[in-house]
């Protein structure tokens, strides 16, 4: 089925999005979605062919989003106290951008556990390759960051993406025992810093 230009996608994804957090991804029906969105059922097929495509286009999204904010916060310039400090501020940053926004969702809805089961089984493939680009993103800051003798990644014993591995895995473990995103910042800031300090 074709799909349309026309903006009202936006406001049928907001509509979506709302509704999906409010009540579940199962409960809500395309009826519900229009009736947020204030425009028919049939508008919203001239769009999307059914609610699963719905969540996979909000799902897709926020993933485009939340990688676009962390590669922003990798690139951007060190902080006062010196190379070592400004890259944990930025990794941290980074981070914070990539994980928060999904913690956000999965912490504030009452429905987050089956919004979070819904991505992986609906989104699965769109994880996959956001999960891959950010820990490629993650590995060329640190290698930048070896290059300049910020860190020391061969008496690490660890090359450029094997150090990002282990900062992304860590921080998903640690976002999985977040009940809000506060802790999560909380928890990645000291959790980067002594990570980035053994590779001093």
């Amino acid at each position: 089925m074709a799909r349309s230009p026309e903006p009202r996608r936006e406001t049928i994804l907001t509509a979506a999005f709302t509704q999906f957090s409010r009540y579940g991804f199962r409960r809500t029906s395309m009826e519900d979605i229009a009736r947020e969105a204030g425009i028919s059922r049939s508008s919203i097929y001239s769009h999307f062919e059914n609610k699963e495509e719905i969540f996979r286009s909000l799902a897709a999204s926020l993933h485009e989003r939340t990688l676009g904010e962390a590669e922003a916060c990798l690139k951007g310039t060190p902080g006062r106290s010196g190379a070592q400090a400004g890259l944990a501020e930025r990794v941290e940053a980074a981070l914070l951008a990539r994980l928060g926004p999904f913690q956000e969702i999965v912490t504030q809805s009452p429905h987050g556990g089956e919004i979070s089961d819904e991505n992986n089984q609906l989104c699965g493939d769109l994880v996959g390759d956001s999960q891959k680009r950010f820990r490629d993103m993650l590995a060329s800051a640190l290698k930048a960051a070896s290059r300049a003798d910020d860190i020391d990644l061969r008496a690490a014993g660890l090359t450029a993406a094997a150090a990002a591995e282990l900062i992304h895995l860590g921080a998903a473990g640690i976002k999985r025992g977040a009940p809000d995103v506060s802790t999560l910042e909380e928890r990645l800031h000291g959790f980067v810093r002594v990570f980035l300090a053994g590779l001093r």
